[in-house]
């Protein structure tokens, strides 16, 4: 029997029963509310919510304040040094950070800005584009999946450098344009990686997400641009040209879901939020643009470094930033939570930040990432993690396979590429020193902080496995010491990780490790 609605909102005091009574009333995973009733209760519900974080001393200013005012260093004479005289190529150049990026190209007065971008491309299999003037930018209508458009381009421009944008953007479509997705960016990566090294480009500087810095991952979004990262890294050490990269975050500018919140709020639409307690790190454009034009400077031959923004400033909720809208906006909306959804499923692992360093965390990198701070403090420099360029090249053989046949159920590619990315990120493991992933385990298997996040360690199952497996076979006592690991917390830490079956046999190992090393002690 459903509660009435008058009563849900006369028990609902606080915030968290505040919330817990939306998601009663809708539950996450329902469709849109438009029942009349309910649609009025969730209006005075919300109403309370505002009230409630308003009395925390919240939603006074737009959470997102202090990244709109953010700037870092750009090292303006070296980036103007390298690029005077120079003809530099933009693919997705008419995307939002691609356009701001030319705009700034123009303002340093390179030779000859040239775009390519399917944004206006009426005909993706379109063999020699035409190029169209406008102001000092030629603009190309091409797809960059299509090698022969890019050949031709290529050869008329003979660009010096490149920066390659060009990526679907929003990991919720990528779950649907599965197909599409996997080709624009991994296949569209290797021509350009390949026009590159053909017509003797000086630098390629790719823009990849901080998604792509988790060790491994199934969803689409961050999979493709964890394949394209390794890409990158094998062309760097093994072609002539220079390459770099940088690791984006949520640009504002750019904000699907900032933009879907607007929307909703100027047709007078109920706001929809994935969940409470859901976070968001955001940069803004001019960052973006920075960072992209420092990684000219800030790039080496022979190996693959990326560059994020150092100061990120803390996480900003997502509920918070509707509430704020809506508060701005002087509207009664209500708000429902429609629960996760496909691209936005992963629970972040804890693991994935170095705990030795709380003062110097990036959300932007992993632990087995070595990074360092530029000179002037504005910029994480990572390197990546050693991995088998034979696994990627077998993959990269695979999902070719797979996207050549036409009528092939997309969901095929997907687990293709998540079977590479454990893959390879499988081989990254078994490189990586013990000691250092038995820390990664020790922070991202804590009983407490689970039981704190309401979650099960089978949400962590897939990078357990891996991390287990890393170890099975090169485990000793110097090897805990150097981890900082008493027994105990070793023993914590297996009895944990014996809820997962599927490494019943790696389990027993770590059991064995245990007793012979108290057996010696004893």
């Amino acid at each position: 029997m459903k509660p009435k609605f008058d009563s849900l909102v006369v028990r609902s005091i606080n915030k968290a029963e505040i919330i817990r009574t939306i998601q009663q009333l809708v539950p996450p995973g329902s469709t849109t509310p438009e029942d009349p009733r309910v649609l009025a209760t969730l209006q005075t519900l919300t109403a309370k919510l505002i009230q409630a974080y308003m009395a925390e001393g919240k939603l006074q200013a737009d959470p997102f304040a202090d990244v709109h005012e953010r700037r870092i260093h750009l090292y303006q004479a070296e980036v103007s040094k390298q690029l005077q005289g120079k003809v530099v190529l933009v693919t997705g150049g008419e995307g939002c950070v691609g356009s701001h990026l030319i705009n700034k190209l123009v303002e340093l007065g390179v030779r000859r800005v040239v775009s390519v971008d399917k944004a206006r491309c009426s005909n993706s299999l379109e063999l020699k584009p035409i190029g169209e003037q406008k102001a000092s930018v030629t603009l190309y209508a091409a797809d960059v999946r299509n090698y022969d458009a890019l050949t031709h381009i290529f050869g008329i421009e003979k660009p010096d450098i490149v920066f390659h944008l060009a990526a679907q953007r929003l990991p919720w479509l990528a779950e649907i344009q599965i197909r599409e997705t996997v080709t624009t960016s991994i296949f569209g990566t290797q021509n350009i990686i390949q026009l590159c090294e053909n017509y003797r480009v000086q630098q390629c500087i790719f823009s990849s997400t901080g998604k792509a810095s988790r060790y491994s991952t199934t969803e689409v979004y961050a999979a493709s641009k964890k394949f394209c990262e390794w890409q990158f890294a094998q062309a760097a050490s093994e072609g002539k040209v220079i390459y770099g990269m940088v690791r984006f975050t949520h640009i504002l500018e750019n904000s699907s879901f900032c933009k879907q919140i607007d929307d909703n709020i100027q047709q007078n639409r109920i706001v929809n939020v994935h969940a409470p307690a859901r976070y968001v790190t955001a940069q803004n454009v001019s960052e973006a643009v920075h960072l992209l034009l420092n990684a000219i400077v800030l790039s080496q031959p022979g190996s693959l470094r990326f560059i994020t923004v150092r100061n990120l400033g803390w996480p900003t909720e997502t509920l918070e930033v509707a509430l704020y809208k809506i508060l701005q906006s002087g509207k009664q909306l209500p708000i429902y939570f429609q629960g996760l959804i496909p691209g936005y499923e992963e629970y972040f692992f804890l693991g994935h930040i170095d705990w030795s360093k709380p003062t110097e965390i990036n959300l932007l990198a992993n632990v087995l990432e070595p990074q360092f701070i530029d000179d002037y403090g504005d910029i994480f420099i990572g390197e990546m993690a050693p991995f088998s360029p034979q696994l990627l090249s077998k993959y990269l053989a695979v999902l070719q396979t797979l996207v050549d046949v036409p009528f092939l159920p997309e969901i095929q590619i997907k687990q293709s590429l998540g079977k590479a990315v454990e893959e390879v990120a499988s081989s990254i493991f078994s490189q990586a020193s013990p000691q250092t992933l038995l820390k990664i385990l020790k922070w991202g298997v804590n009983s407490k902080s689970l039981l704190a996040e309401g979650i099960s360690i089978h949400v962590y199952r897939d990078i357990l496995e891996l991390l287990v497996q890393g170890l099975y076979g090169r485990l000793n006592k110097e090897i805990l010491i150097n981890a900082q690991m008493t027994l105990n917390t070793f023993d914590e830490l297996i009895e944990i990780l014996a809820n997962l079956s599927s490494i019943a046999e790696e389990i027993a190992y770590l059991q064995a490790v245990s007793r012979n090393l108290r057996e010696l002690k004893g």
